[in-house]
């Protein structure tokens, strides 16, 4: 207890003297502390108090409790359901120490000094104080904490237990008994650590997002693994990370998430750059310590009217040694040490989406003319297009938002409306935004923003109305050279997205002036080839073009020498077998002659060209 509450008591005193009533008979008096014998795990709390039996009316008290602060410490102390908040004690001091508590109590300290007290009686609640447990047992252990009433030990000046009755005190040498509670709680080893998936369930833009809960009582949390997987069919994950959470607030100071497409993976150190100063999470129920976000692969969209199907769960599952290079597990670690929690799976919610009725579509082309050797193969270049059907309304704009692989490349300075209907109406405003950074946690995204008209004279012009699809415009899309093969790579719409910005977009449609969402979208995909590739001059397939080239040309054509690649010994790429290709391949060997067209003699590569030649089969492909 502080001074003041010591030099506030000291004062009040000869005040009792002058207002007492006759001094007390002492009798039987005692200070005891209630709620003993419970038992916690781990870290776990209890709530205690203390109780008086009074032979007379009580005018205020001090208690002083003292406690092992190896094994537990006060967390909070006060008067809360007890007597003196009953009679409406106006004095209320408690100071909380290391190694126990003091708490004063005057009943009548204020004008008009009407008297209040605490009736005389048996078991009268005059504090009551939570502990929690800061030690962790080992299994097959227990600990055990008890409760000593200590005089002229804890607080300066250092306070005594006392009963304030008639004006007086009445401390141990005036018979106050103090009933010490040498085994009042037993601490018990923690249950291990659990971490469950709480439930989720789709909005109206189809995503939705699940939190992972902690419960812990084993000791502050140092850092922590999370490895969950789902049902791709059904769930895309589009974002994990530790934002809102707890783990973000206590400042974790390395965190790596991996979003591995069937699942993803979050990695945590709470405390990881100097000075090292002990960030953890403190033990504790139900703690948020991070996210996974999911957008529904083929929502369950119904218009309206329509029955409406069930909802669909899908399981959301924590899985041990399938994620990550080394493999990872999901634990906690605690003190040091990974703890294997226990892992509670949830379940995702896919709810239908009702819309009202509506015929508008837009369409996401990727176009590689193959015709002119441009195949999709890495490091090609196409045209993603973009177009819509509408057949009776007359659209004034639209913002379109799309996420693509990022094995691919958009590039948004090339979006021209060539040959599109909209090189014809005429455009006011166009944005284009380009989000090809996956690192940020969100993919690759594209957005398209187009207001036809934007600009005095404010002339009104739209999209005229079609049934068939008509062409906006486009931009180049590029598939990376570690692009995998015979994989598709997906270009869809999306919402939610916010590109380079911070505000999340949607695809919406303006017509007559109001925004519509519920439109037809078809996206596409790129599914990189696996063509055949050759050296231009490479005859024989021995990965050189010298001599034994022409020679293998000449008996490919007079001595029925079987080859595997025809146009690798088409010399001039004319898409003919002839002693004209024995020629150039002389002259380019030894006369200083024009160098094989492309793919060239040092370079494998598909033929740009399109001939009448058979296909290659020599089995060596881009891939």
């Amino acid at each position: 207890m502080d001074n003041c509450l010591s030099r506030t008591i000291c004062c009040l005193l000869p005040l009792w003297l002058l207002l007492a009533a006759p001094a007390p008979l002492y009798g039987q008096q005692s200070f005891q502390v209630t709620g003993q014998g419970q038992t916690v795990s781990g870290l776990g709390s209890a709530n205690f108090g203390v109780s008086a039996d009074a032979t007379a009316d009580l005018q205020g008290y001090v208690v002083a409790l003292g406690s092992d602060p190896t094994l537990i410490t006060i967390q909070d102390l006060g008067i809360s359901g007890t007597s003196a908040e009953t009679e409406g004690a106006e004095l209320v001091v408690g100071e909380i120490f290391s190694d126990g508590f003091t708490l004063g109590v005057v009943l009548d300290a204020e004008p008009p000094f009407d008297g209040h007290i605490i009736p005389s009686g048996i078991d009268i609640a005059l504090a009551v104080f939570e502990v929690r447990s800061v030690v962790v047992v080992p299994e097959g252990s227990t600990e055990t904490a008890g409760f000593e009433f200590v005089d002229e030990v804890l607080n300066e000046p250092p306070m005594s237990n006392i009963l304030v009755q008639g004006g007086l005190s009445v401390g141990v040498n005036e018979g106050l008994d103090l009933v010490d509670a040498p085994a009042a709680l037993t601490i018990l080893p923690p249950p291990p650590a659990t971490l469950t998936i709480e439930g989720a369930s789709s909005n109206e833009s189809s995503e939705g997002c699940t939190r992972i809960l902690m419960d812990n009582s084993e000791g502050g949390v140092q850092g922590f693994v999370l490895s969950i997987t789902h049902d791709v069919s059904l769930l895309e994950l589009i974002g994990l990370g530790i934002t809102g959470t707890v783990t973000a607030e206590v400042g974790a100071e390395f965190l790596v998430v991996s979003n591995e497409g069937t699942g993803g993976t979050i990695g945590v150190v709470l405390d990881f750059e100097p000075p090292f100063n002990g960030h953890e999470i403190e033990a504790g129920e139900g703690q948020h310590i991070a996210n996974y976000c999911y957008r529904v692969v083929n929502p369950l969209i119904v218009t309206d009217g329509e029955p409406l199907p069930p909802a669909v769960l899908t399981d959301l599952t924590f899985v041990d040694n399938v994620f990550g290079d080394p493999l990872l597990s999901n634990v906690v670690v605690i003190g040091g040490l990974s703890i294997d929690p226990i892992l509670v799976d949830g379940q995702f919610t896919i709810d239908p989406i009702v819309v009202p009725s509506e015929n508008t579509v837009f369409y996401a082309d990727a176009v590689f003319d193959s015709e002119s050797g441009n195949y999709p193969i890495p490091g090609a270049t196409g045209r993603l297009h973009i177009s819509y059907e509408e057949p009776d309304g007359n659209i004034q704009g639209f913002t379109l938002t799309l996420c693509y692989d990022c094995y691919l490349t958009i590039d948004p300075d090339s979006w021209d409306f060539e040959g599109s209907i909209v090189e014809e109406v005429g455009v006011e405003y166009l944005a284009v935004q380009v989000d090809d950074l996956p690192a940020d946690g969100d993919g690759c995204e594209l957005v398209v923003g187009i207001l036809l008209d934007a600009l005095p004279p404010f002339d009104g012009q739209t999209l005229p109305q079609t049934n068939f699809p008509l062409l906006i415009g486009g931009l180049d899309v590029t598939i990376d050279l570690d692009a995998p093969c015979e994989t598709p790579l997906l270009i869809d719409f999306c919402d939610g997205i916010n590109g380079n910005g911070s505000v999340p977009l949607y695809n919406n449609v303006v017509i007559d002036f109001q925004s519509v969402q519920n439109f037809e979208r078809f996206g596409t995909d790129i599914t990189v080839q696996p063509v055949e590739i050759f050296q231009r001059g490479d005859c024989n397939g021995d990965d050189k073009v010298d001599l034994a080239d022409i020679a293998a040309t000449i008996a490919t054509l007079f001595m029925g020498y079987e080859i595997d690649c025809s146009d690798a010994c088409d010399f001039n790429d004319d898409g003919l077998l002839n002693l004209a290709d024995s020629v150039f391949g002389l002259n380019y060997l030894f006369q200083y002659g024009a160098v094989p067209p492309s793919p060239g003699a040092y370079d494998d590569g598909p033929d740009p060209t399109e001939d009448s030649l058979p296909v290659c089969d020599s089995n060596d492909t881009i891939c």
